[in-house]
């Protein structure tokens, strides 16, 4: 008979004569370790109370017998069924699966198969390290109709069933598809929709490299594997998935909304080498009437690739640049990576070698190549180091009026591939090696320099490529360097739908593709399908083609112009989806599924997303397409651009020529959109507009003063909205901001 102990309904404690098994409670989620060894969670931004809120789950025996026991829980509705060997089953009130840890351990045994791959690499063909023999692996049930989603960047399917994904920051820019394995984001978060249509989310905290295996190795079972990370997991409760969203989000610290502005265009590429580069993009995009926010600065503005310094040669009057820019709302960003030149008389690299501040491998200063040369590595685990670079931050950002700052490189990154496991990240407080923070170093040099503007009473517009969980607390994102192929184009919607999906909803893909060649026609089809991405940026590589919306013709220009005035036309729906992410952790970019949970025909659907609840994208995403298939969920949908009316529930066949966008709107929505054309987000006043299609329609909408932290003290208006006698009537459900932005 299994034992078991219950402290305070709190917790409970399940036994055999060899292992045991806790289950911790806690507001709509539970934590469930074995043989009471954690996972070290002192390292990240959790909430400060988050394993302090446990709550009594109202638990009661139902049966226990030498080969199972079945408690059931009043406050959760759910029965906790252990077998002999402790591990769990979850059923709903009606006895219906939720989440079931497999049990068979001869099946759940990774098996090394043996393979000669001497002929394959003599042909150039690359081969994957097999993983095996873990320390902890943690087994869940599959059946046939359920589906995986989650996993941040993966550049998948919104459904990654049936593949396996190594959580290890990685920044090889190879041409990433659906079974590239590890990218530059660690996000251990899945959503599990079983095969009764319950929900339920898998947070497995452990910073350490980890393995989600999502029925790649049998179809049986999902399994999350370390060599390190301890037998602990959390699993959230819901009964659709935003109320699993909202949970999840309150794992961390309040996040920051990013500025207003951040959310118009940025103009990018590796690199504009010049002032007049730069001052040369800047008056196309007057000249051409196209709206811009930033224009970037990559590598070569720096002396030397030193971070934190300005080519003199190549940008000898900066600061009149910048203000040049801002006379017409634009901004400036820079990139600033992680590593730091070794060179003596470099002011950064001379304090920090005097103070100690640089990872250590071998008791000596560890250096390895990047951009610069010999480089050292800032141990941000150290508050020293967090202080001096985010004084040295604040300081660069105000001499020169910078805008933001673009963090890359920061997987940690080198030239000479990962750093070693035991190069030392310790602090004052603990030892700390590189094997426990390589997915986590991101996430502190985001906070580092997100301080810089937050001391300031300013809000972070900090851009980073790498991640774990924590990180979107401080930092928006990109997804890294992809490519101009069709491939990528078709990827980006599952991959920001999926970075939504765990709560990284300030992110996008490069406009056009990082890599390789763009065409014009796939300019056109990718501005198209992301133009409603809060991260909107057009970036390109080295030596590629130029990709500006002015690179091609006059067709591309003026539909590329369509494009961001129509994202420009929006923002004020998206900043108000935006400020609901932050309260409740819903998705921006939504996979269909998440708001129409309950209708099969969106659990797997790739080439469409919702935004918020209330839109439906539907873009061309395949070179020559002129048709494409649409499906509307329940409800009743108009297209913004035609005012169709289309019924939900049903698929329908609509024509896309090449200048043409699927955008469907609910009819008992209203969208608050700005009234007149704008062409940067720094003015003081906005007009707004309301679109609407029939009495009845209800909406909301946000404003704060888009700048400043003050948001977080309760400046700030909120609007409920509603259609009465086909007029709009406005009714301000919170009124905290005094000099309001926003005319009606």
């Amino acid at each position: 008979m299994l034992k078991y102990s219950i402290n305070l309904d709190k917790s409970l404690k399940v036994e055999n004569e060899n292992e045991f098994v806790e289950i911790q409670f806690y507001d709509n989620f539970i934590r469930i370790s074995r043989n009471g060894k954690f996972n070290n969670l002192e390292l990240i931004n959790l909430s400060k109370n988050l394993l302090k809120r446990k709550v009594k789950a109202g638990l009661e025996i139902v049966d226990n017998d030498s080969k199972r026991l079945t408690i059931y829980s009043n406050k959760y509705k759910k029965y906790f069924i252990f077998d002999e060997n402790c591990y769990v089953t979850i059923l709903d009130k009606d006895k219906k699966v939720v989440l079931t840890e497999y049990t068979d351990e001869e099946k759940t045994k990774i098996i090394k198969q043996e393979k000669d791959f001497s002929l394959s690499v003599l042909e150039g063909h690359k081969h994957g390290v097999e993983y095996y023999d873990f320390k902890t692996q943690i087994n869940i049930s599959l059946f046939d109709k359920d589906c995986i989603y989650g996993l941040g960047d993966k550049a998948s399917f919104i459904d990654k069933r049936g593949y396996e994904y190594v959580q290890y920051n990685n920044d090889d820019p190879s041409q990433h598809n659906e079974s590239y394995k590890s990218l530059y984001k660690s996000i251990n978060f899945v959503m599990l929709r079983n095969f009764e249509n319950n929900y339920c989310g898998i947070c497995y905290l452990s910073t350490y490299k980890t393995i989600f295996n999502l029925g790649c190795y049998s179809s049986d079972f999902l399994y999350i594997a370390s060599f390190k990370g301890e037998y602990d997991y959390f699993v959230i409760f819901g009964d659709k998935p935003s109320a699993i969203s909202k949970t999840y989000r309150s794992f961390f610290e309040d996040m920051y909304i990013p500025p207003l502005k951040m959310l118009g265009y940025h103009q990018s590429r590796w690199s504009y080498k010049t002032e007049n580069e730069v001052l040369d993009i800047f008056e196309k995009f007057k000249k051409y009437d196209l709206p811009i926010d930033y224009i970037h600065l990559d590598i070569d503005y720096m002396d030397r690739y030193m971070v934190y310094t300005i080519d003199d040669k190549k940008f000898p009057n900066i600061t009149n640049l910048i203000n040049t820019l801002s006379k017409d709302g634009v901004s400036v960003i820079p990139i600033i990576d992680p590593a730091v030149k070794k060179l003596d008389g470099y002011f950064l690299y001379d304090y920090m070698k005097e103070h100690d501040l640089f990872a250590k491998y071998n008791n000596e200063d560890y250096v390895n190549v990047v951009w610069p040369g010999d480089s050292c590595y800032p141990n941000y685990f150290k508050k020293e180091t967090r202080n001096y670079l985010t004084d040295v931050t604040e300081e660069f950002l105000n001499k020169y009026k910078f805008g933001g700052i673009w963090t890359d490189m920061n997987e940690p990154a080198s030239f000479n591939g990962p750093l070693p496991d035991d190069v030392d990240f310790s602090n004052e407080n603990r030892t700390i090696l590189h094997d426990e923070v390589h997915n986590l170093y991101a996430s502190y040099m985001t906070k580092t320099i997100a301080e810089a503007f937050i001391k300031n009473n300013r809000r972070p517009c900090v851009i980073t490529r790498a991640s774990f969980n924590d990180t979107f607390v401080y930092s928006t994102c990109w997804n890294g360097d992809n490519q101009s192929l069709y491939a990528h184009l078709e990827t980006s919607l599952p991959q920001i739908a999926s970075m939504n999906l765990s709560n990284f909803v300030f992110d996008g893909v490069d406009i056009g593709g990082f890599g390789n060649e763009c065409t014009k026609e796939l300019l056109i089809r990718w501005v198209e399908a992301n133009c409603f991405s809060l991260f909107f940026r057009n970036h390109s590589t080295i030596n590629s083609r130029f990709q500006e919306p002015f690179a091609f013709d006059e067709e591309c220009l003026n539909i590329y112009r369509k494009y961001l005035k129509l994202h420009y036309k929006f923002i004020p729906y998206l900043y108000t989806l935006l400020h609901d992410n932050y309260v409740q952790g819903t998705p921006v970019i939504a996979p269909m599924f998440y708001y129409n949970h309950e209708d099969l025909n969106c659990t797997r659907i790739n080439d469409q997303v919702m935004i918020g609840e209330n839109m439906v994208l539907s873009p061309i995403l395949q070179q020559g397409k002129t048709h494409r298939s649409v499906y509307l969920p329940k409800g009743n949908w108009i297209n913004y651009f035609t005012n169709q009316k289309f019924k939900g529930g049903k698929f329908y066949d609509i024509e896309l020529n090449i200048d043409q966008l699927g955008l469907f709107i609910k009819d008992d929505a209203i969208i608050p959109v700005f009234k007149d054309d704008v062409s940067h987000l720094n003015m003081d006043k906005y007009n707004i507009d309301f679109l609407y299609y029939k009495n009845k329609a209800r909406g909301h909408l946000y404003e704060d003063d888009g700048v400043t932290n003050n948001y977080r003290n309760g400046e700030f208006n909120e609007y409920k909205l509603k259609v009465v006698d086909n007029k709009i009537e406005i009714r301000k459900i919170y009124s905290g901001l005094k000099l309001t932005k926003y005319n009606f």
